[in-house]
């Protein structure tokens, strides 16, 4: 079945931000963002301190996107900053899926629709650049806003999909959820009519 590209309804969905790849001017800041411990509080993953050097060295390798990797630059759309990165991490061409991560460096650029919109972009690479069929993550239970964020562009929870990490010196539920292909088009065709009806 031929694979319709990405329409107007997903351009007008992303206008808040760009994707580019990552160049060797992000790399420090990527750092800098990584060593905050208060990031991670929104992140599944732990707070780890590292090397400037060491840090920037290792993150060379994601200046050029892999068979099983693509990690790229979020730019605010109005004026072009760098705010933070969106990943597919793995990619298992195989199983046509991936894993996505996100984040956004400052806590000003939050709650702006800068991660839901980033999010829809990097959908429409994996599900038509990439051609996978479906996309998983795992959030924070915590992370209401991004449950919300997600849940509107068709990410399902996975009831097996459950299990704790430590924050805070306590344990915290995540959820694994992820979107097929035909369910992202399905909720972004609703909420771009929605979003269109308030304007």
């Amino acid at each position: 079945m031929a694979r319709t590209p990405r329409g107007a309804k997903i351009d007008a969905m992303i206008e808040l931000v760009r994707l580019r790849a990552l160049v060797e001017d992000d790399l420090p800041r990527l750092h800098r963002w990584y060593q905050t411990p208060s990031l991670w509080d929104h992140l599944v993953g732990a707070f780890e301190p590292r090397e400037a050097a060491a840090a920037v060295a290792y993150m060379r390798r994601w200046l050029t996107a892999t068979r099983t990797e693509l990690r790229l630059a979020i730019e605010r759309a109005a004026d072009g900053a760098l705010i933070g990165l969106v990943a597919l991490s793995p990619i298992e061409p195989e199983a046509g899926e991936a894993e996505y991560h996100i984040f956004l460096g400052e806590p000003q650029d939050r709650g702006h629709g800068y991660g839901q919109a980033a999010t829809a972009a990097m959908l429409g690479r994996a599900f038509d650049d990439l051609a996978l069929v479906r996309v998983r993550l795992r959030v924070l239970q915590s992370n209401e806003a991004a449950l919300r964020a997600y849940s509107v562009l068709g990410f399902e929870p996975d009831p097996e999909g459950r299990e704790l990490v430590e924050k805070g010196g306590a344990p915290a539920p995540v959820v694994a959820m992820s979107v097929t292909d035909a369910m992202f088009r399905l909720r972004h065709a609703a909420y771009a009519a929605r979003r269109s009806a308030a304007r």
